[in-house]
């Protein structure tokens, strides 16, 4: 496959891992890659971030026109025709509204599974991955329907308070999407088993990490899901709510990592559920919403005021104004992303040096166990080693896979008689 990358880069790369390999003498494992994988990681590195913006840009462009040629006023006015009732008109508009975005956003969509398939990323058919996205557009034409429903109403109810009714809201549905997501939507795309049925030993081995932490989860809530059908890169999470929760190892995952590594894995995941990142993060999720939705409200008012009439709005609780406030949060979101980055790579760290803490004394060498565990994972995933600062604040959700291989080799508050910070 031709690579993005120059030769006299390649052999710049070679050369800086052979200098940093020399001087470390085998002190430190270091992320490297080997010249024909980091020649892909970095065409990939490139082709990630140029997507990233095209892709931004190019939703916020769509979303202009549509505003400037009054396709959602048109889309309205075609409602009032069809139903004479306000529900009937709402769920026409907004699932016009949906599907025509999801449609403009297939090209971007294909081009990407294109690229997974030719780097060896995924396995998944053309059918299957048309499966997938037909099942996700239902679910965004639901969703949608709903919100938009309940939006325009309280719109419609008090127009000066609507983005704090609003977002009260969003609560409760937030919360029910988050607990029934693992029971009924995860299932639509993948499949999942009772780890114990293929891999009970290892379960036996989790149990002791899980008696390490002091904590009790059963066996039910212990999962592999079949991601081998459809990528080769490795992952584990967890996901779900209350007595929803659950943790998922990936089968490839198990595949590519020997025990040890699976238990760095498996306690870093049981990190985010001890120390309780779904809960925060829900709860600063929805803090930072109720700020996006009041200055959502402000600008409206605004642009509304100003425009409304060229852009064919009657008003802001008018159907017509879903492209203008879709707008404005996809512009204010894009802006936040780099808040809510930093805070899931704090979550992500935490997990880290908690997946640390909870197999020390159960495996012989954790810090050189999650180290190697790492290189699996990047040299899977083609995850580029020399990833720029700005693109590192802006985009990334977890540490660099170098940094993360440095922390786990150079955390160890037990070498220096101190006590580690969560697990006693």
């Amino acid at each position: 496959m031709p690579t993005l990358l120059p030769l006299p880069l390649v052999l710049l790369f070679q050369q800086a891992q052979k200098s940093a390999a020399h001087s470390q003498s085998g002190a430190l494992l270091h992320y490297t890659l080997p010249p024909d994988k980091l020649a892909q990681a970095y065409a990939l590195y490139r082709i990630d971030v140029s997507l990233y913006l095209i892709t931004t840009a190019y939703v916020f462009l769509v979303l202009c026109l549509m505003l400037r040629t009054r396709f959602a006023a048109l889309l309205r006015t075609m409602a009032e025709r069809a139903s004479p009732f306000w529900l009937v008109r709402a769920a026409i508009v907004f699932c016009c509204f949906i599907a025509t975005l999801e449609v403009l956003q297939l090209p971007f969509e294909l081009y990407q599974h294109h690229i997974r398939l030719a780097y060896g990323l995924s396995v998944q058919s053309w059918a299957s991955w048309f499966g997938d996205w037909g099942k996700g557009l239902a679910l965004s034409l639901l969703g949608a329907t709903i919100l938009g429903w309940i939006l325009y109403a309280v719109l419609r109810w008090s127009p000066r308070q609507w983005w704090f009714y609003f977002w009260l809201a969003t609560i409760p549905i937030t919360l029910f999407a988050t607990f029934i997501w693992p029971i009924w939507i995860d299932p639509l795309f993948n499949k999942f088993e009772p780890l114990t049925d293929h891999h009970a030993e290892l379960v036996g081995q989790i149990e002791r990490v899980v008696h390490r932490a002091g904590m009790e989860i059963p066996r039910s809530r212990m999962y592999q899901m079949k991601a081998s059908e459809k990528t080769t890169e490795l992952n584990a999470y967890v996901t779900g709510f209350a007595s929803s929760k659950r943790v998922v190892v990936w089968d490839t995952t198990m595949r590519c990592l020997d025990t040890p590594e699976t238990l760095f894995v498996f306690g870093h995941e049981m990190g985010h559920y001890v120390l309780g990142h779904i809960v925060k993060g829900l709860v600063f999720g929805m803090a930072f919403m109720l700020l996006l939705f009041y200055l959502s409200y402000r600008l409206a008012n605004w642009l509304v005021a100003r425009y409304g009439a060229k852009w064919g709005i009657r008003a802001l609780s008018d159907f017509a104004s879903a492209p203008l406030l879709l707008l404005l949060l996809y512009v204010l979101s894009f802006f936040s992303t780099p808040v809510f980055n930093a805070v899931s790579r704090h979550m992500e760290h935490q997990a880290d040096q908690y997946g640390l803490e909870v197999i020390h004394g159960l495996v012989p060498d954790p810090e050189r166990s999650a180290a190697e565990g790492f290189q699996i994972l990047g040299e899977r995933s083609l995850d580029y080693p020399y990833v720029g600062k700005l693109a590192e604040f802006w985009l990334w959700t977890h540490p660099t896979i170098a940094d993360r291989m440095i922390f786990v080799q150079t955390y160890n508050p037990w070498a220096e008689d101190k006590q580690p910070e969560f697990v006693k």
